[in-house]
């Protein structure tokens, strides 16, 4: 069953997959694209011989999302399908590669005196598995998130099409908004192959002050408190330590920043300190890992759920209203009808066999389910992509 593969990318780029396995599925074959047409005749090839296939970037977010429901799967690496990074400082944006690694596009944008939104905290992670995950960040709010800044995406479709959304400027949208639809998709409507999202400056002066707090909701009404001082803080984070809880903020400008941040009280903090808030975001010790969202206002409910639940919270972020914790398998049941009851979003980042063939690793259940099981069946009605990987196990 090799054969068609190697006629696509060449023989040298097809391998078994030696007991290999990804989302509970054995790989049969792992295929190495070189090109975005490569890509989508690989997927039209896997459709014409029945195969389901899941695509790997750098591999660093295959943990999440639900078991594939295929007993075995054809793994797409996406290694060499690295692409260029072209970036137009004079416009704002940059086209990447789908297969370019984000801590090298941080790398080509920072010697530029810019950056992108693309979250760099997952070891290895590349530009087209980012899009598909959509990741919160440390500095992510309700109005800034990855999909807010992608303007076009090439994409390759299961049924072999390669196909363009989006464009090259900010309001090029006059239809179905498709570029928003296939990021955060987990791979399940299409490979995305290129991409092109803003750039923006460096600041000139980034600020971290720290603050300790008795507990969760006290953290959160300082958090409350700089918005209301106007610190105009792009990130601000809750953090346990000890039993305490350390509110943490940081304040990005140019010479106006100084000023702000000297606007609410707290302690200077160490750039570091940063950087341990958005390792805290992407690695969770424990054997169960979630994040539980709500409006920003629960944040200090949601703390408290998780606290009932005995779970370990690890981190909260109030601009988004999301709270990322560690807990045992056994609190998981519990959790999740909260959830239900609540009306909150729950998120299994990773949990261990038994658990994810019980729970949904997207949560309860929303009522806009029928659509995506639509939207599902439209783009990939022979469930060739990541097949029970999404939401409802779609």
């Amino acid at each position: 069953m090799a054969e068609p593969f190697a006629a696509i990318t060449g023989s040298e780029h097809v391998r078994p997959g030696d007991g290999e396995t990804v989302a509970s599925a054995v790989v049969e074959w792992v295929v190495s694209p070189a090109s975005a047409g490569q890509v989508a005749e690989v997927l039209a090839a896997a459709r014409a011989h029945g195969l389901a296939v899941i695509a790997r970037g750098g591999g660093s977010k295959l943990e999440q999302g639900n078991p594939c429901t295929a007993e075995r799967v054809v793994l797409l690496d996406l290694g060499r399908l690295s692409g260029a990074i072209e970036i137009e400082a004079d416009e704002g944006i940059a086209t990447l590669g789908g297969g370019v690694r984000c801590a090298d596009v941080a790398a080509a944008t920072r010697e530029k005196g810019l950056r992108t939104v693309l979250e760099p905290g997952f070891e290895g992670a590349t530009v087209g598995g980012t899009i598909a995950a959509d990741p919160p960040g440390c500095e992510s709010s309700l109005d800034h998130r990855l999909r807010g800044d992608l303007l076009g995406l090439e994409v390759a479709l299961p049924n072999g099409t390669l196909t363009r959304c989006g464009g090259r400027v900010v309001k090029n949208v006059t239809g179905f908004d498709l570029v928003r639809l296939y990021c955060g998709s987990f791979g399940t409507l299409g490979v995305v192959t290129s991409a092109t999202l803003r750039v923006h400056p460096l600041p000139e002066v980034a600020l971290v002050r720290s603050r300790e707090c008795a507990s969760f909701a006290d953290a959160h009404a300082a958090a409350c408190g700089l918005e209301s001082a106007r610190v105009g803080a792009s990130g601000v984070a809750l953090v346990p330590d000890g039993g305490l809880v350390r509110l943490l903020w940081r304040v990005e400008g140019g010479e106006d920043a100084q000023a702000r941040v000297s606007r609410a009280p707290g302690d200077a903090a160490d750039e570091s300190a940063w950087e341990e808030v958005r390792l805290r975001v992407s690695r969770g010790p424990g054997p169960v890992s979630v994040r539980l969202g709500a409006r920003p206002s629960d944040t200090p409910a949601l703390c408290a759920a998780l606290h009932e639940a005995g779970a370990a919270v690890r981190l909260a972020l109030p601009g988004t209203g999301l709270a990322f914790a560690d807990l045992a398998p056994t609190a998981l049941a519990g959790l999740f009808e909260r959830a239900a009851r609540e009306q909150w979003l729950l998120f299994i980042e990773r949990a261990d066999d038994e658990s994810r063939a019980r729970f949904d690793a997207f949560g309860p259940a929303p009522q806009t389910l029928p659509l995506m099981r639509a939207l599902k069946g439209r783009f990939d009605p022979d469930g060739v992509l990541a097949p029970g990987r999404f939401l409802g196990r779609i």
